[in-house]
């Protein structure tokens, strides 16, 4: 990749190989998928580490789309690009120019996305022989000298498979194949959950929004389910290998292993009403919206108190339901099971309680979904009678102490965010990020009503400084790897400020 893509946070449907890609799925009874089921995958390196397929180029149809998503992606717009910048596409398009050679693959997944169907289409201009039957060849590109081997469709079909649900069957361009061992005929019938996997915990109604413009009600159920339960464990296994698509660094894991501490699931399912035309009684199915696994290990030495720590690890919603909220309601869902864990759930323990709910390796779209729930439940905490959730109300006196113009009010918390970060159960850190945002908030709230030019920019020099403060606290090791001295770390600083107030002002709407 160029620099500038790899910048960036990537996109569906933006590299060759992603455009090559369709994920399908089918919820009407034919087992067909409609137009606005089909979803381009984010990430494509597992299977093919170039994000291309060698040998083969997406359709004319999907690599259009791919440019009018790389403009969007690299220029912000379709319209405000150069036209010198018209037709251009992601940096990994550079290994197939030239290729004739075009192809469609299209997993067709069951509604519980335990299973999946393969439907290839190709173009290829060399018609002597069937893309089922073509052997991987090599051809050496001139321009360099290197060899590159083109990717039979066997071949490709095997790398999708290590990122997809069982394969039931595949056909390619209309004809059954049996190239994937255990693959049966296309009839295999995909079905339904006829309850959903664990106890469900809470029930909620959202529209769903598809791609063509069509919007549609539907009814949604998240469900805690125990990872140590085998039916569990061998659902999950099925289903797991979609977030390769979705998640950068996505890997299996055993669900039901114990070693270190011991696993659940929250699962997002959309529930179906399967009304009888007879006399309209409802029979209700359920098929796989999205999922978030949480691995629970003890903290003996945690302060103030011991207890056990959730991480979440992997947290997916399948593209047709994203920037619904729905991911909001499994973060909201993870915190409620971590509040009543101790009453509730006691016999997944030892009697110890959940005393922190911390995130793997979040990707930047998730932490700024992690950021937006917590100041949510920041502000809540900050306006509610504390004793409703059993908890002696805390000094936060100091909140109110000082004026928003005095130097002291952009003071650090006085134990450092250990109360809000106990109260809330989350990192330290995530306290004092949360309490960054309620000082800006404040601030922007005063600046609306006052003129004083002169007082708002020194109100807005005591906040950067506090979160310059703040970054240089946390962030040591990489200014002090600074070659360039103090004007380089000075630049570093700024930089990092510039992001951080950004992030924060999109959090509170202000951009």
């Amino acid at each position: 990749m160029t620099t500038t893509d790899m910048d960036k946070e990537p996109v569906a449907g933006l590299t060759a190989a992603s455009s090559c890609i369709r994920l399908s799925l089918c919820l009407d009874d034919g087992g067909k998928p409609s137009p606005p089921c089909h979803f381009f995958p984010v990430y494509t390196h597992q299977c093919f580490p170039d994000e291309f397929i060698s040998g083969w180029r997406p359709m004319t149809s999907a690599e259009e789309s791919s440019q009018q998503v790389y403009q969007r992606w690299r220029y912000g717009s379709v319209g405000d690009t150069s036209a010198a910048s018209i037709g251009e596409n992601h940096s990994s398009y550079k290994h197939v120019d030239g290729e004739h050679k075009q192809l469609d693959v299209n997993v067709l997944l069951s509604p519980s996305c335990d299973k999946c169907k393969i439907d290839v289409q190709t173009i290829s201009y060399n018609k002597g022989e069937p893309a089922s039957k073509k052997a991987k060849r090599v051809t050496f590109e001139e321009a360099d000298g290197e060899a590159k081997n083109e990717l039979g469709i066997e071949e490709v079909i095997k790398k999708i498979q290590s990122s997809v649900p069982p394969i039931v069957s595949v056909a390619i361009n209309g004809a059954a194949t049996t190239i994937v061992e255990g693959a049966k005929s296309d009839n295999t019938d995909f079905n339904y959950l006829s309850h959903p996997i664990g106890n469900v915990v809470k029930s909620y109604n959202r529209a769903i929004k598809y791609s063509n413009g069509t919007i549609e009600e539907g009814d949604f159920v998240i469900t805690l389910a125990k990872g140590s339960d085998p039916s569990v464990a061998f659902y999950h296994n099925l289903i797991q290998k979609l977030a390769r698509w979705f998640i950068e660094t996505a890997d299996d894991v055993n669900i039901s292993d114990d070693n270190g501490g011991f696993w659940s699931v929250l699962y997002l399912f959309r529930k179906h009403d399967d009304k009888s035309p007879d006399d309209g009684t409802s029979t209700f199915r359920y098929s796989l919206a999205g999922y978030t696994t949480l691995f629970h290990f003890h903290a003996p030495f945690r302060k103030p108190n011991p207890g056990i720590i959730v991480r979440i690890c992997q947290a997916l919603i399948l593209p047709m339901y994203q920037r619904a909220g729905h991911g909001s309601e499994l973060l909201l869902c993870v915190h409620e099971y971590a509040d009543r864990y101790l009453n509730d759930y006691s016999s997944l323990s030892t009697g110890m309680d959940i005393v922190e709910v911390n995130v793997e390796d979040p990707a930047p779209g998730f932490v700024a979904l992690r950021d937006f729930v917590d100041y949510k439940r920041f502000v809540s905490l900050t306006d509610s009678v504390f004793s409703t959730i059993g908890k002696p109300e805390p000094d936060l006196k100091y909140l109110t102490k000082y004026p928003v113009t005095s130097k002291e009010y952009f003071l650090a918390a006085p134990d450092g965010g250990l109360t809000f970060s106990s109260l809330l159960k989350i990192t330290r850190r995530q306290a004092e990020i949360m309490h960054e945002i309620y000082k800006l908030a404040a601030l922007e709230k005063w600046k609306q009503g006052t003129r004083d030019e002169e007082q708002i920019q020194l109100v807005e020099t005591n906040y950067r400084l506090m979160i310059k403060k703040s970054l240089k606290s946390h962030r040591t090791e990489e200014l002090g790897a600074c070659e360039g001295g103090k004007e380089e770390q000075k630049a570093l600083l700024a930089k990092w400020f510039d992001q951080t107030h950004n992030h924060y002002r999109k959090l509170l709407g202000l951009v």
